[in-house]
């Protein structure tokens, strides 16, 4: 198994990309702690993976609050007696016109997909410092490249944050053996993408290389790859899942 005995934060991991991650994740032996707001959906999860013989955790955490950031970063190091990967997955939007964009809306998203993002990393990071090493995977976007279509400008922006944040952090901790990078998912077959029309999803695939739209465990198995010994050269880098609707 790839990940075998590796203990990995997953945020926003009960549902949509990120409970693919933590279920790919557990399948390939790592023990995961599973960080969200919906403790419902995060404790059904985890109970459901302890069952099938995995090793879980829920921690309920909200990634707009520092204070909820630090415990629930201690709390994982307590649970698994430290911290060798994190996903930093938990993120928001919807969909608003660039000119409809009210400062609520601006800072809702800029708070947990940015400034979250940043502090669960550094967080983490500073115990991968002590620890010796460690992996991080930032949840990015096509939308952080410029992709025509994004659901709003500000959610764009975090997510080109989040590619640059990666960028920066490589940079600065691989000194301290940990390696950092992000994943940049095209359109991905989630709850959100099952309420558009079938028209707008058709043109979606039509306009990929590939002719599909992304299912969320092929986001989850590159997670698992960046997480995972076979990628020990890579850091700094912003990898597209996207079925070849943009080269960069």
């Amino acid at each position: 198994m790839l990940l075998d005995g590796k203990n990995i934060i997953v945020t926003g991991g009960a549902s949509g990309i990120g409970l693919s991650i933590v279920e790919r994740m557990c399948e390939e032996g790592a023990n995961v702690v599973i960080a969200d707001m919906d403790a419902q959906r995060g404790k059904a999860l985890e109970a459901r993976l302890n069952s099938e013989g995995k090793v879980s955790w829920f921690v309920e955490f909200d990634a707009s609050k520092l204070d909820s950031i630090d415990a629930m970063a201690e709390k994982a190091i307590e649970l698994t007696g430290g911290v060798d990967g994190l996903v930093n997955n938990a993120g928001v939007t919807r969909t608003i016109p660039i000119l409809n964009i009210t400062p609520k809306d601006w800072d809702w998203i800029q708070e947990i997909n940015t400034r979250g993002l940043f502090f669960c990393l550094q967080k983490v990071a500073t115990h991968m410092k002590d620890r010796g090493g460690g992996r991080i995977v930032n949840i990015a976007s096509i939308a952080g490249k410029g992709v025509k279509g994004t659901s709003n400008a500000s959610y764009a922006a975090s997510k080109a944050a989040a590619i640059v944040i990666g960028r920066v952090a490589a940079s600065e901790l691989g000194i301290y053996n940990i390696a950092v990078n992000s994943i940049c998912p095209g359109p991905t077959r989630t709850e959100l993408l099952s309420k558009l029309d079938k028209s707008v999803i058709a043109g979606l695939e039509k306009n990929a290389a590939l002719m599909r739209i992304s299912d969320t465990t092929e986001i989850a198995n590159t997670a698992v790859f960046l997480c995972s010994d076979l990628a020990i050269g890579i850091t700094g880098q912003s990898i597209n899942v996207d079925n070849g609707l943009i080269w960069d």
